[in-house]
């Protein structure tokens, strides 16, 4: 039982050995810029029921000074059952605008009505997420 006992102490030694030999850890990278804020405004849509298509769902993004920020991605969807309406990238200008959109079959006529729908930015490394939300009428 002796030798046992010298083996594992012996084992023990020679692993914390190669544990304090070994470089420490590389310490986290220090993180990059926190992504730029950004103010979202979406406007009052309208609803043709028989045609059942969105018309002129827009919004606006800029950054938090004002500046507008064009080649986003923004998803126009419903509130409340989140269910996508349309996609549409910000122009020069940040505008965002989905001009006739056909309602999806499992997309609730009354939600849209209700509740309206949300313009939304999922956000990357440079922009921060944002959504607006607005109304939607029967045009």
């Amino acid at each position: 039982m002796k030798h046992t006992t010298m083996r594992w102490l012996a084992a023990a030694v020679a692993l914390a050995g190669i544990a304090a030999g070994s470089p420490a850890q590389a310490a986290p990278s220090e993180p990059g810029p926190a992504p730029i804020r950004m103010n979202a405004t979406a406007y009052y849509g309208t609803l043709d029921v028989i045609a059942r298509e969105t018309l002129g769902l827009r919004a606006h993004f800029t950054t938090w000074d004002g500046h507008p920020v064009a080649g986003l991605p923004i998803q126009f969807t419903t509130t409340g059952e989140r269910f996508p309406l349309c996609e549409a990238t910000t122009d020069f200008g940040g505008w965002a605008e989905c001009k006739n959109g056909p309602v999806p079959p499992p997309v609730s006529l009354a939600n849209l009505l209700v509740n309206g729908y949300d313009a939304v930015w999922l956000g990357n490394r440079r922009f921060a997420p944002v959504s607006a939300h607005n109304n939607i009428g029967i045009g």
